[in-house]
Order: structure tokens, then sequence, then C-alpha cells
């Protein structure tokens, strides 16, 4: 019982300190504001609820909390996570303030938020930021540099480029951790997107040709190259799209169940050299591996031998610069806006610059801004006060369980008329 009335006390006197230290004056409001279970506010009691049970029901909420203009959907969870977001800008800005990096996490965080937060240096500096993996790239000569710079690229810029890897639960072990690779290597959201033969889909894949094209314009590549290059980067892609599972088929955790050893990964996707793979993402040595899609892993391994390497230096050079606009200037991160927030998911204004750089700090230093957020809101005092009225809520409630016993503190107990005490 304990268990359920315990966190809703602590939540409510953790609200009431954090108030009370902030110089907050006492208000006959509670600590947190009150929402009954059913807020009949939220309905729309002009609908049927024969014809439209959810507009009868979440009518009144959708129409008092409109989404805003740089949103692509709202709810109660949304509001929070603004919200939050609002706590954490503050944090940030202070910690961006030379005189306030008295230590090395909060040195850390306010250099990356203030770094994010300076335009005019990153107008500066164009595509300064990725010109070495740029160089890199450039510099491939044959399909063995391929395994090495895919291994680079992936530690450099993130887990999906070209495919997926980590580790993921053993499906047979839940105590155990296994290697695992699945599909990935799309600019478009889905497999679907490339295969489907509606209008729309046809629409979207010709606006992402032009939004492809556009990158390589930016990235400093005529019309006419930057058309032909926007053409092999939609051949190559779709055909790993075609080798990729569906959202249906994925559903089916047994249809993700592949477990082999590296030597037989080897002998499925043989055009990549595993063993080189792993030690450059500095992997420990294991046995396991599971394979969520084997024959994306064949398709992959096919491309590998029969493309040209022209074509995976194209390839290779848009996915860089499109997995990476944060760090590079207005005109890059404008064209991602248009296309991927604007036109497939529907946003009508482009999210302030602060709001982004307050969640890419969060994405790449989570750890570093969750130790001061917790030292701006948990302070030590407020840690020990917590932790003795838990053990005085607790002291108080085991003592009793559902079977109406007591414990005298020896385990054994005592009965009084009937029951053990």
């Amino acid at each position: 019982m304990y268990k359920i009335f315990a966190p809703l006390l602590l939540l409510s006197i953790l609200a009431a300190q954090a108030s009370a230290q902030s110089g907050a004056k006492p208000s006959s409001e509670p600590a947190f504001p009150y929402t009954p279970g059913l807020d009949v506010k939220s309905m729309d009691k002009s609908a049927d609820p024969c014809t439209d049970f959810y507009q009868y029901s979440c009518g009144g909420w959708m129409q008092n909390n409109p989404i805003p203009p740089d949103q692509v959907r709202w709810d109660v969870y949304s509001k929070l996570y603004e919200d939050n977001l609002h706590y954490l800008r503050s944090i940030l800005e202070q910690a961006a303030i030379k005189a306030n990096q008295t230590d090395a996490v909060t040195q850390k965080i306010g250099d990356f938020y203030g770094a994010c937060m300076d335009e005019t240096t990153v107008e500066q500096r164009g595509l300064a930021p990725l010109q070495s993996d740029l160089n890199a790239i450039s510099l491939l000569t044959s399909l063995k540099q391929i395994t090495p710079l895919i291994a680079h690229l992936q530690f450099e810029f993130g887990r999906g480029l070209l495919f997926a890897q980590g580790s993921t639960q053993d499906p047979d072990d839940s105590e155990q951790q296994i290697a695992e690779l699945d599909q990935g290597g799309l600019g478009l959201p889905d497999r679907d997107y490339y295969v489907k033969d509606d209008a729309k889909s046809k629409e979207i894949r010709e606006r992402y040709l032009q939004y492809v094209q556009k990158m390589f314009e930016l990235m400093g590549d005529n019309a006419a190259t930057a058309r032909t290059n926007a053409g092999t980067v939609m051949t190559m892609e779709t055909a790993l799209a075609k080798a990729s599972m569906t959202r249906v088929d994925r559903r089916d955790p047994y249809k993700l169940k592949h477990k082999m050893k590296v030597a037989d990964l080897a002998q499925l996707a043989p055009n990549i050299d595993w063993s080189i793979y792993y030690a450059q993402l500095q992997y420990p040595k294991f046995e396991i591996v599971n394979v969520s899609t084997p024959d994306f892993f064949k398709e992959v391994s096919r491309q590998i031998a029969s493309t040209p390497i022209e074509d995976w230096q194209t390839y290779l050079r848009f996915h860089v610069v499109n997995g990476s606009t944060i760090v590079l200037p207005k005109r890059f991160v404008d064209e991602n806006w248009e296309f991927y927030r604007k036109y497939l998911r529907g946003a009508k204004e482009q999210q302030p610059r602060w709001k982004r750089c307050v969640q890419y700090t969060d994405e790449d230093l989570g750890e570093a801004l969750g130790q001061v957020y917790v030292r701006n809101t948990f302070p030590p005092e407020l840690k020990a006060s917590t932790l003795d009225m838990v053990q005085r809520i607790e002291a108080n409630l085991v003592m009793r369980n559902y079977s109406g016993f007591l414990s005298d503190g020896t385990g054994k107990g005592k009965r009084i008329k009937g029951r053990q005490y």
C-alpha cells in the first residue's frame, strides 16, 4: 500500500520544498494544480458520443490546446516536455556564462550550448566542421576501404548511417546483452515511401529528389551535377528500401530474431570486413550477434561489390551533411526543415534556435546536463529530508501487510486474537 501513496506524497513534498527554496510565497493552492480524473472541461458535449466518441470525450481539450505552429503533434505530455525545455534553457543559459563555470560539468554543457547558439560563428565556418570527414570520403578509392570508412562515420555521426548497430537484450535470455545489427540508411522515414505507387508517394519521392539536389548544390555542386547525384542517392536508397523489412513484419519479434556467430555474419555479408568494423568501433570481444534483417545485409554486401566507388562517395556525402545540419549554416537548416518538418510532417514554423540547441545538448550531453539539473532541483538537504520521510513512512507502513500480520522486528512475530503479531 505504501508503494502507491509514498510516491504521490513524495512528489507533493518535493514540489512544496522546491517552492520554498525558490523564495515563492506561501499559497493556499496545492503544490500541483488539481486536475480531476474526469475533467468535464475537456469534453465536447455538443458531439454525439455514438458518432464520434473521441470528439465527445476530448474535443474541449483540443479546442483549448491548439497545436503550436512549431509542433507537429500536441498532447499533455508534449506540454510537460515544453515546460521542461524552458527550465533546461535557464540552466544552460546560466552555464554558458563563463563566470558561472565553476566545475567541469557546468563548463561542458555551457560551452556546448553556447557554441550551438553562436550563429555568427556557425555561418562563418560553413562546412568546416565536416570537412575532415568529407575529405575522407573523397579519398575513397577501393571497396576494401568502405568498411573502415563506414565504421568511422557511424562512430562520428550516429549508429544509423547505412545500417544500425548497437547492443540489445538477448531474446532468449533477458539478463544478457548481445550485439545487434539492423536496417537503416534511408533518407525518407520508411521503406514504403520508396515502393508505393500511389500519387502521394510519387509526389513525396519527387520532392525528396528536389531536396537532395538542393543539398548538393549547397555543398557546391552545380545544378546538373547535383541533379545526377540526387538520382544516385535515390537509386541506392531504393535498393536498400526494397530489401528492408516492412513495419508490419517488424511487429513480430520472432521475425527480428536471427542470432548467429560472427563467422556466420561474414558469410551472410562477406563484402563487409566485420573484424575490422567491430575493432574500429571498439566493441568488446563477443561471440553472438542478432541480425534483425538478414536480407537487408545481403543487399548491403551486394551493393558494396557492385556499386561504383563514385556512387558510394555521393551517397555518403549526402548522408553526412543531411545528418549534421545543426552544425551548419542557416541555409542547410532551412532546407532540412522545409522538407522534413514542414512538407512531410506539417509544421508551420521552425522551432527557435534556443529550443533546438537545448534538445541537442540534452541528446549529446544528457548525463552531464542531468547532473546540473539534479543539483539545482534536488540539493543534498532536500535529498536527506526526503530519505528521512520515506524511511519513516516505510517504518510505519511495512509493519502491516495485507494479511493483517505485524512484525515485531525479530522476523518471528506473535499472535494476538488469532493473528500473528
